[in-house]
C-alpha cells in the first residue's frame, strides 16, 4: 500500500498563509498524491485557534471536496493536532465513556458534527479518524507531535501553558502514556477553542506572532531586536524559577530546530513507541534535511518530519535557499523501505509563494507581500 503523509495545512488561517486554499498550490499537491493508495492528514489540517468554526469550515469546503475526488474510493486517515483538536474530542469521549484507557491508537469512523461533515464532503473517500496517532505498518508509526510541547524549552505559548498546568497539577511522569498528556494539555486546547469561537482567537495569534516575528522574522534585525532579546534572557531565569522548566532564550532557527527533535525524542521515549519508524509534525521544520544526518532515536529507530504547508514572508529570506520550514512537503510511505520526504514548492521563489498569500488574503497578505524581495 502506498501512503502520502501531510501536515500543518492549517485551513482557514486568519492571515491567509493556509497556502492550500490557492487553486495553483492545490492542484500540485493533489496532482502528487494521485498515486496513493492512502492518504493520512497528520495534524492542524484546519486551523480552529483562531477564527469561528462556521468560518474556517467554508474556507476548508473547497480542499475537502477536491481532495475528496482525487483520492475517490480510497482512504484518508485525519489525525487532529492543537490546532484542529476539536476533531478528536467525539473519540475522546467515547474512550471515556467506555472507561477505557487512551491508548497509542484510537481508530473511529467520523464521529461529532464536524468530522461528519468532513466526510461528506469527501465524498467517495472513506475517511477515518485517528487519534493521538495511527499505526501506519507493524514498524511505522505516526502522530502529530503536539504532545512534545510538554518538553520544548521554547518560548511560545504552545510551550509555556503546558509548564504552567504542570506546575500546578504536577509533572508527567519519565513512562506516560496518551492519557498522561491529555491531563495537561486537553484543558488548554479547550480553553483556545473557545476563545476563537468568541473572537478572541485572532487577537492572541497576531499578539503572538508580532512577538514572534521581532524575535525571530527578517524585519526583528538589528538594535531593536536586540533590545527586545536582552529583555526577554532576562526575565528567562525568572520563568524558569517559577515553573521549574528550561525554557531557551534562543529564538534562532537553529535552536527551534534543535528543539523540536529533542521534543519529538523525548516524546518517543516517554510513549515507549516501539517502531522502526516514527513520524511528526507540529513544529513546521522538515526533516532530516536532505544532506544532514539521520535522526536516529536513543532506543533505535528513526524520527521524521512532515514539515508544513504555510507561509510567512517574514520568516524567509530570498538570499538564502529553502530552509526545513519551507512549505510544500509531502512524505511517501511504501510497504517496505523507509519514509521518503518530497517538497513539491522548494524550486518555488520566495516571491510567487508571497504573491500567494496576498491572493488569498488581500488585506494582510497584500501587506506582507510588500515584504518578499
Amino acid at each position: 500500500m502506498r501512503t502520502a503523509i501531510v501536515s500543518d495545512l492549517h485551513l482557514g488561517s486568519h492571515s491567509g498563509k493556509d497556502l492550500l486554499r490557492d487553486l495553483e498550490i492545490r492542484r500540485a499537491l493533489l496532482e502528487e498524491i494521485e498515486s496513493a493508495d492512502r492518504l493520512v492528514l497528520l495534524g492542524d489540517v484546519i486551523e480552529l485557534l483562531e477564527l469561528p468554526l462556521a468560518a474556517v469550515l467554508a474556507v476548508a469546503k473547497p480542499f475537502f471536496e477536491e481532495l475528496g475526488e482525487a483520492m475517490a474510493g480510497r482512504k484518508v486517515i485525519l489525525v487532529p493536532g492543537n490546532h484542529d483538536y476539536r476533531l478528536a474530542e467525539p473519540l475522546l469521549e467515547q474512550v471515556a465513556v467506555q472507561g477505557r484507557r487512551l491508548g497509542l491508537e484510537q481508530r473511529v469512523a467520523p464521529v461529532g458534527r464536524t468530522a461528519k461533515r468532513i466526510a461528506t464532503w469527501l465524498g467517495d473517500s472513506e475517511l477515518e479518524i485517528a487519534y493521538p496517532g495511527v499505526w501506519l505498518r507493524d514498524d511505522v508509526y505516526a502522530t502529530h507531535g503536539h504532545y512534545m510541547d510538554c518538553h520544548r524549552g521554547l518560548l511560545r505559548m504552545e510551550c509555556i501553558a503546558p509548564a504552567v498546568v504542570m506546575r500546578a497539577f504536577g509533572s508527567l511522569p519519565n513512562l506516560a502514556d496518551p492519557a498522561e498528556y491529555e491531563r495537561v494539555l486537553r484543558p488548554i486546547y479547550r480553553f483556545g477553542f473557545s476563545l476563537a469561537q468568541v473572537g478572541f482567537g485572532r487577537c492572541a495569534m497576531r499578539l503572538m506572532q508580532r512577538t514572534w516575528r521581532t524575535m525571530f522574522g527578517r524585519k526583528g534585525r538589528g538594535a531593536h531586536r536586540t533590545v527586545f532579546s536582552v529583555g526577554v534572557s532576562a526575565g528567562v531565569w525568572s520563568l524558569n524559577r517559577l515553573l521549574r522548566a528550561e525554557f531557551c532564550a534562543d529564538p534562532s532557527g537553529t535552536a527551534i530546530y534543535r528543539g523540536s527533535i529533542d521534543g519529538g525524542t523525548q516524546l518517543v521515549e516517554r510513549l515507549q513507541v516501539r517502531a522502526a519508524h516514527t513520524i511528526m509534525g507540529h513544529s513546521h521544520w522538515g526533516g532530516p534535511g536532505w544532506k544532514e544526518a539521520e535522526w536516529l532515536l536513543p532506543d533505535g529507530g528513526y524520527l521524521y518530519n512532515t514539515g508544513n504547508w504555510v507561509f510567512d514572508p517574514a520568516l524567509h529570506d530570498a538570499r538564502t535557499p529553502p530552509g526545513a520550514n519551507w512549505p510544500g512537503t509531502v512524505i511517501w510511505l511504501e510497504d517496505t523501505g523507509s519514509p521518503l520526504r518530497t517538497n513539491l514548492l522548494s524550486e518555488r521563489p520566495l516571491g510567487e509563494l508571497a504573491a500567494a498569500v496576498a491572493r488569498i488574503a488581500p488585506g494582510e497578505g497584500s501587506r506582507q507581500s510588500v515584504q518578499a524581495p
